[in-house]
């Protein structure tokens, strides 16, 4: 019975070393699906480095690498590997977030996860190997954060969406470019993609977040909708409404770019009234605020009804 008992163990202890090697994760709490990223940055993903992870679990298949981590001496200073292995890790969760659910981000970054773990794992305590895939594993991240996002929008991007309306007066006396620049400046300007041909990017003016300005731009860096955000950050925390003065104003050019926008724009509020890098975990708070009529406005045009699911709140960080 002993020996049975002793067979059954080391049974359960393999599995469990399989389980980990594969990349999966066993818990007792829920599991996120697959592919629902921003919950797994969240979860299963939820720290900053390796040795973060081995101080929570000591049974983890990555002690060995935790070791290099304390006790390997590159000779030079951007192999080490605790330096690497905390910038991967910050990257692949700040990728998480932004990546979204079941979008083709999401699915690479989960993807190349698990053969990396396994590399990993199979290096022991060999610093240079551990090194090595970490160094792979970094620049992997970056080509798949540069495939599946937008390029940054550069100014003559920005000046083309503009046109000969950036001159235009607003209520304040401000030209739309000034008031639209004052909104962004700060560098870089924290972005979330939020389909394969859309990206946002917001920024704010230094000592002055209630003054914000926003882009919807594509695959190519192209501009398509600018929106001037007023009184909107952090005013929702702790609150049902937003103050009487918030305001979105929407500039677009082609009034068919409108039902793809508002949702994206909808979330982003949503989330800049509650703070940025929503948790979601007060009952019912994200869910009122996904659903609050934000006080927006689109420049010379009627807004239509939003038809198309309201992004999760988590996917926007600064």
């Amino acid at each position: 019975m002993k020996q049975a008992n002793g067979r059954l163990k080391n049974t359960l202890l393999a599995t469990g070393a399989l389980l980990w090697a594969a990349g999966a994760c066993v818990s007792w709490a829920a599991v996120p699906e697959k592919y629902d990223c921003p919950a797994l940055a969240l979860s299963k993903y939820n720290y900053d480095g390796l040795v973060e992870l081995c101080n929570k679990d000591p049974q983890t298949p990555f002690q060995n690498a935790c070791w290099v981590d304390y006790n390997y001496k590159p000779k030079a200073w951007v192999d080490n590997p605790s330096l690497l292995d905390s910038t991967v890790q910050v990257h692949f969760r700040r990728d998480l977030l932004r990546a979204g659910k079941n979008t083709p981000y999401c699915k690479a970054l989960i993807d190349t996860q698990g053969p990396y773990e396994r590399k990993l794992i199979a290096c022991g305590k060999n610093g240079p190997c551990v090194v090595q895939v970490m160094g792979e594993r970094s620049r992997q991240l970056a080509g798949i954060e540069k495939r599946y996002t937008a390029p940054g929008v550069t100014r003559e991007a920005f000046e083309a969406f503009l046109g000969k309306e950036g001159s235009l007066r607003l209520d304040d006396g401000q030209t739309l470019e000034q008031r639209a620049i004052r909104g962004l400046s700060i560098s870089p300007l924290p972005y979330a993609p939020l389909a394969e041909d859309l990206t946002i990017s917001w920024g704010f003016e230094p000592h002055n977040a209630q003054l914000q300005s926003v882009l919807f731009s594509g695959a190519q860096g192209k501009v398509f909708a600018l929106a001037l955000v007023d009184k909107l950050y952090y005013e929702g925390e702790g609150k049902t409404a937003l103050p009487k003065d918030a305001r979105i104003r929407l500039f677009v050019r082609d009034p068919g770019q409108l039902a793809r926008i508002l949702p994206g724009l909808q979330a982003w509020a949503a989330a800049d009234a509650l703070g940025m890098d929503v948790a979601c975990n007060k009952p019912g708070v994200c869910e009122h605020w996904r659903q609050y009529p934000m006080p927006i406005t689109a420049y010379r045009l009627p807004l239509p009804k939003i038809n198309t699911p309201v992004p999760a709140l988590g996917r926007f960080h600064q």
